[in-house]
């Protein structure tokens, strides 16, 4: 059997995994704060492919991408927090 004070640790830092991944699905989701974690890189890049860098559809997949990989990872960090909760 585990010792509580291992499985409350591993839950408490999973926990705070789990809130960050969450905290950063939720600011990705919102297209205003998206362009300023990924901003357009270079002058010349921005210039020939719009205003923002990348647009269009290749844009929206590579987000799209992008914010099911934050999900999935805070929705598995979140099982882990109830998995070694129920251990307890």
């Amino acid at each position: 059997m585990l010792s509580p004070g291992i499985l409350y640790t591993t839950t408490a830092l999973m926990a705070l995994v789990a809130a960050a991944c969450t905290v950063l699905c939720v600011v990705w989701s919102v297209p205003v704060w998206r362009r300023r974690l990924a901003p357009a890189r270079g002058t010349s890049a921005a210039s020939t492919l719009g205003a923002g860098g990348l647009s269009g559809w290749p844009a929206g997949v590579g987000s799209g991408l992008v914010s099911a990989g934050i999900a999935a990872s805070a929705l598995l960090a979140w099982y882990g927090v109830y998995c070694t909760l129920a251990a307890v």
